[in-house]
């Protein structure tokens, strides 16, 4: 039992312990502390997200936010404090040094300097800090902002300029709430209904004289257009003709050489043709010629056979092969007719002798 008294006892002992000693700052704000006895004041620390000594009624704690504040001037959204980093007011009415008056909206970011939110507290400006920075806010923008025209309040570069002039000018200012400006937007510019009405006119004539520029610029850049058009024919044409030129006198050259190759081929034939017709006649005529000595050759050779007892034998059979007699009449009682028997006779009477 003495032990579970004693962890029940640590139980609630120590978070109530540390609830009196220690004290714990949110995400997203500054802690400052301040000694209660004795008359200390204000610690010169700014505490971050965490657990840090705070013992109960010797210390008091205030805590300011640590993001950016938003400070705008307009007429887009409702009115009056939505958080305590946000404050919407009315768009601030400037008077230009062409005595124009000109509606213009404003958002500028701003945040507190690093280490110096407790002496907001110290100043006492921690309930007041935000009213004092729009005051301020207010009171330095009129005085800049006003040193530009009408037409400069026209000019994007010209705004963007006399903002960028405008920052420093501020956050000297706002030193005294130990904040400092991010930077300074300026979203919208509005002029009087009548200098509306004149401005609009004025816009239209610049626009139409930017028009009538840009249209003769069109007119010149198109004139430069043909101009390059032209010469990129002219050069063009001049190419195809020089090439065309170029083709004409490769395609005669060649044609040159093939007539000359035609002529040679031709001569060359003709030669040719011509030296094959004399060599074919020479042939043809020593063929002849070899072919009439061999029928001078045979014919001498056939007589020289023919003259020989045999050579009269074959021919008389030839002859008689050849002979064609369709009746013979011999006259039996004739001295002079051979007897048929007597075949040497009968050659004799038919054929004839040597002799």
């Amino acid at each position: 039992m003495r032990r579970l008294a004693l962890v029940l006892a640590l139980l609630v002992g120590i978070p109530l312990v540390l609830s009196l000693l220690m004290k714990r700052v949110p995400p997203a704000f500054i802690g400052v502390k301040q000694i209660s006895v004795g008359g200390a004041g204000i610690v010169p620390v700014d505490y971050r997200t965490g657990f840090h000594l705070g013992v109960t009624g010797y210390h008091k704690w205030y805590f300011l936010p640590r993001k950016t504040h938003f400070l705008h001037f307009t007429a887009s959204r409702s009115l009056g404090r939505t958080s305590d980093i946000e404050d919407w007011n009315q768009p601030l009415q400037l008077r230009t040094t062409d005595n124009n008056l000109v509606d213009v909206e404003i958002s500028v970011p701003y945040r507190i300097l690093d280490g110096e939110a407790h002496r907001i507290v110290q100043d006492g400006y921690l309930l007041s800090y935000r009213e004092l920075v729009r005051g301020r806010v207010q009171g330095v923008l009129r005085a800049e902002l006003a040193k530009l025209t009408s037409e400069d309040l026209q000019d994007t570069d010209a705004r963007i300029s006399r903002a960028q002039e405008t920052l420093p000018v501020l956050n000297e200012s706002l030193a005294d709430f130990y904040v400092v400006a991010e930077n300074i937007l300026i979203r919208r510019i509005g002029f009087q209904p009548q200098y509306e009405v004149k401005l609009q006119e004025k816009q239209y004539l610049r626009q139409k004289a930017n028009l009538d520029e840009a249209l003769t610029l069109q007119a010149e850049e198109e004139k430069t257009v043909n101009l390059i058009e032209r010469q990129i024919v002219a050069a063009e044409l001049k190419l195809t003709q020089t090439w065309e030129k170029t083709v004409q006198e490769e395609r005669s050259h060649y044609q040159v050489l093939i007539a000359e190759i035609d002529a040679e081929a031709e001569v060359y034939s003709a030669r040719t043709r011509a030296e094959g017709e004399a060599e074919k006649v020479i042939l043809m005529a020593n063929g002849q010629l070899a072919v009439e000595k061999a029928d001078a050759l045979r014919n001498e050779l056939r007589s020289a056979a023919l003259s020989t007892e045999g050579g009269d034998v074959l021919l008389a059979l030839e002859a008689a092969a050849n002979l064609r007699m369709p009746t013979v009449v011999l006259d039996s009682q004739n001295p002079a007719v051979p007897m048929l028997l007597d075949l040497g006779q009968m050659v004799k009477l038919l054929v004839g002798s040597r002799d």
